[in-house]
């Protein structure tokens, strides 16, 4: 696939358990690597990065993917309450400086879910705060205590910025019924419905709309189908129903048109599909910061 130097391609991928499998094996990492790299991503928002709980591999593995990616700049965050797992950020150095990265861990139990690099497109070009996030998969009340710190960082900050992952949670764009929501595995209840006695089952927006008050957007949501692929919204994890994994941006990109495309796939190797959002850095130039939000 061809690579546009006016264009900065930011791919998500939840790489489950880090592409190993029980035995070691990197038959399903292989995967995962070679669908990456047909897509030439400057950055990648990777979630599940792990050596199968061995922290003595888990660097090695690390740049084991930055380097088959290519020799990107691999940053680790921290576990953020998924035992053995890290979000990562890896980055193109043929298109991007890093010029921060973060944040510090807080302790086990209290490290934030996300980590997050300050990235630039060239000497004095647009700046822009990354964001790779993995909400706790069995609680709503953890997801949003997360999603709600990460929105007021973001607030606060007042930068461009852009948010992806797997959220563990479902956006209002994919609007599920009772009869969907009944017929998904009992676990998911707990973190992505609402379950009242006598009720029927209820999608929780709750995270989407922690992010949407700070004035994030939902990029493919806001993108016309033409510039998806596919065109349709569809399920991004093995269980169906709505979008886990997606990508924000602040309103002020998604304002201006800088999100130019969507594409979205299943690489073969994981729970997960990826996705990536192609976006235009002469639009990113042009946009007006959000500005400082108290």
């Amino acid at each position: 696939m061809g690579v546009s130097n006016d264009t900065i391609r930011l791919a998500s991928a939840n790489i489950e358990e880090g592409g190993l499998g029980p035995d070691g094996s990197t038959a399903r990492w292989e995967r995962t690597v070679a669908a990456l790299a047909a897509w030439s991503p400057d950055v990648v928002c990777m979630q599940e990065m792990a050596a199968r709980r061995d922290p003595r591999r888990l660097r090695r593995h690390l740049w084991d993917t930055a380097n088959a990616l290519g020799g990107m700049i691999p940053l680790l965050g921290s576990e953020g309450g998924i035992s053995g797992n890290h979000p990562a950020i890896l980055v193109s150095p043929a298109r991007l400086a890093v010029l921060d990265d973060g944040p510090l861990p807080r302790g086990p139990g209290h490290d934030p879910a996300w980590c997050e690099a300050l990235v630039s497109a060239g000497p004095g070009g647009p700046q822009l705060r990354v964001y790779s996030v993995h909400l706790p998969p069995g609680s709503a009340a953890e997801q949003l205590a997360h999603a709600q710190r990460l929105a007021s960082r973001i607030a606060q900050r007042g930068e461009h910025a852009i948010a992806a992952g797997d959220w563990n949670s479902w956006s209002p764009a994919d609007p599920l019924t009772a009869r969907e929501l009944e017929a998904m595995p009992p676990h998911l209840r707990p973190a992505r419905m609402h379950a009242r006695p006598g009720q029927p089952l209820t999608a929780c927006y709750d995270v989407h709309h922690a992010l949407a008050a700070i004035g994030l957007a939902d990029a493919a949501a806001g993108l016309d189908p033409a510039r998806r692929d596919p065109p349709a919204l569809a399920p991004t994890g093995i269980n169906g129903g709505g979008r886990v994994d997606r990508i924000y941006v602040t309103g002020e990109l998604a304002d201006c048109g800088a999100v130019l495309s969507y594409a979205q796939k299943d690489g073969g190797g994981s729970d997960h599909e990826m996705i990536m959002i192609t976006l235009s850095l002469d639009a990113l130039a042009r946009a007006p910061a959000p500005g400082f939000r108290p």
